[in-house]
């Protein structure tokens, strides 16, 4: 966090705690960094879906079919090994583009982590500000599952998961 944050961040912090060594601070929200980190994925899946659209029209055009079955031969079609031989370097440029829901979701669970993160070292809460995406993928996944869940009540203004945290200076 910024050296400003303490100025609109004002309220007690509350905390979602993941385990007895690591919790995610909640702001009710979705912090900007954030919202604009996921506005930035949505552009890229935008970017993909019309790239794949782009070239299902330029097979049709070759091919003299209708869009929709281009469509489909690229998703699993019965001539898919015909398609990729003729067609094969920009499928392949294409499929670049697609942004994983596993790459996405690593993304901004460590943003997440360096703004809201803490880690409890001996019997203080350290900021895990420096967190790196290898951190983030040595994750179990019911710490992942319950991160997903934290998202998303923050995202509806942090309902159901957060407790108060008592030591925290008010």
């Amino acid at each position: 966090m910024s050296k400003y944050s303490d100025f609109f961040l004002l309220s007690s912090p509350k905390y979602y705690e993941l385990n007895e060594k690591l919790r995610l601070r909640s702001y009710q929200s979705w912090l900007a960094e954030e919202v604009w980190c996921r506005e930035a994925q949505g552009k890229r899946k935008a970017k993909f879906t019309l790239e794949v659209i782009r070239l299902a029209r330029k097979i049709a055009k070759a091919k003299g079919i209708e869009e929709d079955e281009a469509f489909q031969l690229l998703q699993a079609g019965e001539d898919r090994e015909d398609l990729l031989k003729e067609f094969g370097d920009e499928v392949n440029g294409i499929m670049e583009l697609a942004p994983s829901n596993r790459e996405q979701f690593e993304e901004l669970v460590t943003l997440f982590f360096k703004n809201r993160g803490e880690v409890m070292e001996g019997k203080k809460w350290i900021s895990t500000f420096d967190w790196s995406d290898e951190d983030t993928q040595k994750l179990p996944a019911t710490i992942l599952t319950a991160i997903e869940k934290f998202m998303a009540d923050e995202e509806n203004n942090g309902e159901e998961t957060v407790e108060e945290d008592e030591d925290a200076p008010k």
